[in-house]
């Protein structure tokens, strides 16, 4: 028989299998008990199975006993300032077009739970910000939160990287089409993309002689309204854009991503293919240099691109590469970090 704490998150054994806890609410002989985890998310109908990170995560949490719970940011709310969320207990299994199955909706409040996995999929629009306010009522103290919702809040994936310009290639912010044309100018060959895309939309290579520029310019900026940016062109793009994953500051795992012909863009959504990559020196000393700010702002989970040895963007809302590198590597990267969410959580 089980009685689930809610003050605590942990499971209670009664009866001959009973597991003691000591003060602080952690059974004494150190085993883990089933926690709560709260996944909010895309609807689960619309997920990739064979590449979805958060998929993975759930996969893994459940085959470790934990209660997998997940909701879309419209379940959140705010009671005299108390987080809660309507959610559904959730199975999966690797079947495609059966990958899921929802229980009853039900209503937690999120200090009561053990984590909570902020996993919506760009854009970043007033919808996400608002979500990220209701989370940020989550007591730390009590619950992991990945990734930090003020941290995802504050750290735009492509304004980020610019903590650390001398990793990166010539960039510019900027909404002024004659700002973004001595860019040009300057550069010779630029790519241009907007600061709240994702997955590759939006991305358009330029060059002086390109008679588009006035036209992609004011489409992007929306005649000068609002800020993009542009980056030098890397030639050495054709080989890949690689994908650096980063588990609380630190590098595990990388992958390449290989354009598909005709086309800059690396992102596995938009047709680039996969290859196996290691973690460089190089790599290390951008991922060295972002450490102390990715956990200062509880950015736990974070996957950095990387083209030619130049940071491009600093991935943070929810990152990709997970099943992919797993493949390529024989590993499970989503243990990892379930792994560090159980310690982390058994520390608080």
């Amino acid at each position: 028989m089980r009685r689930l704490n809610r003050s605590r998150g942990v499971v209670l054994r009664l009866g001959p299998e009973v597991n003691p806890l000591d003060e602080t609410g952690r059974p004494v002989d150190g085993t883990l008990m089933p926690l709560r985890f709260v996944f909010v998310m895309d609807p689960l109908s619309s997920i990739n199975i064979e590449g979805d990170s958060t998929f993975v995560l759930m996969l893994e949490a459940q085959k470790r006993g934990h209660e997998v719970l997940s909701a879309q940011p419209p379940a959140l709310r705010l009671e005299a300032g108390t987080p809660w969320c309507d959610v559904v207990p959730t199975a999966v299994v690797r079947t495609k077009g059966a990958h899921y199955t929802l229980g009853a909706s039900t209503s937690v409040c999120l200090n009561d739970v053990d984590a909570v996995f902020m996993r919506k999929d760009p854009p970043i629009d007033l919808n996400y910000l608002t979500a990220t306010y209701l989370l940020d009522r989550v007591d730390r103290s009590r619950v992991v939160m990945i990734n930090d919702p003020q941290g995802l809040r504050d750290f735009n994936e492509k304004l980020a990287a610019l903590y650390w310009p001398e990793f990166m290639p010539p960039t510019m912010i900027a909404s002024s089409p004659a700002s973004l044309r001595r860019f040009l100018n300057t550069h010779g060959t630029i790519v241009v993309k907007p600061l709240y895309g994702s997955g590759g939309a939006g991305i358009v290579k330029l060059t002086t002689e390109d008679d588009n520029f006035g036209s992609v310019v004011d489409l992007l900026t929306q005649e000068g309204r609002v800020a993009i940016e542009a980056q030098a062109y890397l030639p050495s793009v054709k080989e890949g854009d690689k994908r650096v994953v980063l588990l609380d500051g630190e590098p595990i795992g990388a992958v390449n991503r290989r354009p598909s012909k005709g086309d800059i863009r690396a992102n596995m959504h938009v047709g680039g293919a996969a290859e196996p990559s290691p973690v460089t020196d190089r790599d290390r000393e951008i991922c060295a240099a972002l450490k102390p700010e990715l956990v200062r702002r509880g950015l736990v989970f974070a996957g950095i691109d990387i083209i030619g040895g130049y940071l491009t963007e600093v991935n943070v809302t929810s990152p990709t590469g997970l099943q992919e590198i797993g493949r390529f590597e024989a590993r499970s990267l989503e243990s990892e970090i379930i792994d560090w969410v159980e310690r982390r959580r058994s520390a608080l």
